[in-house]
C-alpha cells in the first residue's frame, strides 16, 4: 500500500473532521502498520460504504489542496498523496467539478491570479498548473477555459503570449 507523505500526516492531525468514519479511515491511513485489509477490516466491520462518505471526503480533499498550495506548489509527494486518496475515498474524474465546483474555481482563480500576475509562467508554474488539472480531474479543456480571464487580462497588461504557457491566443483575441 502507498505510503502518505509526511506532509499529508501534518495536515490529517491538525483537520477538523466532522465525520467519525473519515476520521477513522485517516488514522488508519497514516498508522504505521497501514495496510488495505486493515481499511478493508475496518469498513466492514462498521458497514460503512465509502459514497456514504463523498462529500466529507472531497471537503477533506479541497482543504488538503489549499494545504499544498500554502507554499505555492504542489510537490511529487503531495500529488502522489492526493491521487491515492482520491482512489481509497472512490473520488471519480469530475466528482470535484460536480460537488465542489465553487471550491476548485476558488483554488484555481487564486492560483491563476497569482501566477499571471507577473505576467510570465515559470517553470514551477507549469508544472503546478498541470498538478491543479491532474488532482481536480480536469480536461485539458476545462482547464484551459478556467484559466483563460487571467491569460486575456495578462496580455492586455502587455504580456508577450510566450511567456504565459499557452498553445494558442484566447478566441477573438488579437495582438
Amino acid at each position: 500500500m502507498y505510503n502518505l507523505s509526511d506532509h499529508f500526516k501534518e495536515f490529517a492531525l491538525t483537520y477538523k473532521y466532522n465525520n467519525k468514519a473519515l476520521q477513522e479511515i485517516v488514522t488508519i491511513l497514516i498508522s504505521k502498520d497501514t495496510s488495505i485489509a486493515k481499511l478493508k477490516t475496518y469498513l466492514f466491520e462498521n458497514s460503512i460504504i465509502i459514497e456514504q462518505i463523498k462529500q466529507e471526503a472531497l471537503d477533506f480533499l479541497v482543504l488538503y489542496a489549499y494545504y499544498t498550495l500554502k507554499d505555492d506548489c504542489i510537490t511529487e509527494a503531495e500529488l502522489n498523496d492526493f491521487i491515492a486518496l482520491k482512489r481509497i475515498l472512490a473520488i471519480k474524474e469530475n466528482d470535484f467539478i460536480i460537488y465542489k465546483e465553487f471550491q476548485v474555481k476558488e483554488i484555481l482563480k487564486q492560483q491563476f491570479l497569482r501566477m499571471y500576475s507577473d505576467k510570465f509562467i515559470d517553470s514551477n508554474e507549469a508544472i503546478t498548473q498541470v498538478n491543479l488539472q491532474i488532482m481536480f480531474g480536469l480536461s485539458y479543456d476545462e482547464f484551459e477555459e478556467l484559466k483563460q480571464d487571467e491569460v486575456i487580462n495578462a496580455l492586455l497588461q502587455g504580456a508577450n503570449p510566450k511567456d504565459l504557457d499557452i498553445s494558442s491566443l484566447p478566441k477573438g483575441f488579437v495582438l
